[in-house]
């Protein structure tokens, strides 16, 4: 009986495991297609030209998209942070 319960609490284990990673991909793909929504070509154009200082908002696009190709270069979540938040400080020190 000891080990029909372990393979029933085993079985009953990895059914919650994958559950849980069907609710997982559920959530990474809402959030990645909420996030190409907000990354479309026509959504950064329009809030581009809507905001009065075009120039800079090209260039603070330009770098964000280095920034993150950067980061996807180096998977390191350290990496990434002192990235993002070095690119940041660069960003709010300069002013056109």
């Amino acid at each position: 009986m000891g080990k029909i319960n372990e393979m029933k609490l085993l079985l009953n284990k990895r059914d919650l495991l994958i559950e849980k990673q069907k609710s997982d991909l559920e959530s990474l793909k809402f959030q990645f297609n909420e996030t190409q929504k907000v990354m479309s070509l026509e959504n950064i154009v329009k809030n581009s030209i809507l905001k009065i200082n075009l120039k800079e908002n090209l260039i603070n696009l330009t770098l964000g998209f280095a920034i993150e190709y950067l980061i996807d270069k180096f998977p390191s979540v350290s990496i990434g942070n002192k990235l993002k938040k070095t690119a940041n400080r660069i960003l709010k020190s300069i002013t056109f």
